[in-house]
């Protein structure tokens, strides 16, 4: 009996699977890609950024809000942080966090392995779009593109549940990232990303952070549910 209740539910899904995957069930299968080194710079390897709190920091100086932007920006709270509750990071914020990451490429695809929170993201690289009707989602799509030692990739279809650094600056489901890796030698990268949300900012941020190649592995850091005493934080600093 319950194997035909089963099967019933079943048949009420839309075809081609479950979740995330819908959009993508009618894709052909990628094309054949040269594995890092055949002409593809070697992002393999473990790598940490400088613990940046604040990206006016490496910008030098204050964003640029739109009254939206900076009316969210001045109500904030730290105890509102969304990964004080152990929710996502989001695709970057992730790695300018005091933790290292992997990197994993292959043939179609670079898979980022963060330590924080035990997550993962996925960055397509077989000459794919963009889904249509993307769905809003923590991580986003993310597609990259290879152009001499220059990964450069393109995020959308984020929601708007995480933030951008630990200091508040937040963003609306509009927001597009773009980001480039450029190999610098061995144990190098440059990372820089452009964030461009035109609900939060009247122009795009941009700022660059060194990746260094780190010589130990990622170890599991877990962030359970139910933090008690994150609404209780209190700033350190007055806001202005």
């Amino acid at each position: 009996m319950r194997s035909l209740l089963l099967v019933a539910l079943l048949a009420l899904l839309p075809a081609g699977g479950f979740g995330q995957g819908l959009n993508n069930a009618t894709l052909p299968l990628p094309p054949a890609m040269p594995s890092p080194g055949n002409g593809i710079p070697d992002l393999n390897g473990i790598w940490v950024m400088p613990y940046t709190t604040d990206l006016t920091k490496p910008l030098g100086g204050p964003v640029s809000f739109t009254p939206h932007g900076a009316e969210v920006f001045k109500n904030h709270s730290d105890g509102d942080d969304p990964h004080g509750f152990c929710q996502p990071t989001g695709p970057t914020r992730a790695f300018h966090q005091p933790y290292p990451f992997q990197l994993v490429q292959t043939p179609g695809m670079l898979i980022v392995l963060f330590e924080i929170d035990h997550n993962f993201r996925r960055i397509f690289t077989d000459g794919r779009g963009h889904p249509d009707n993307l769905d809003h989602t923590w991580y986003g799509d993310s597609i990259g593109k290879y152009e001499g030692n220059t990964l450069t990739v393109d995020t959308i279809g984020l929601n708007e549940k995480t933030w951008l650094d630990t200091a508040g600056h937040q963003h609306s489901d509009q927001l597009r990232i773009t980001e480039t890796f450029t190999k610098i030698d061995q144990d190098n990268i440059t990372w820089t990303v452009t964030y461009d949300d035109p609900v939060f900012y009247t122009t795009p941020i941009t700022f660059s952070l060194p990746m260094r190649r780190q010589k130990y592995d990622i170890l599991e850091m877990i962030c359970m549910e139910n933090n008690l005493d994150i609404p209780h934080l209190i700033t350190s600093q007055p806001k202005q």
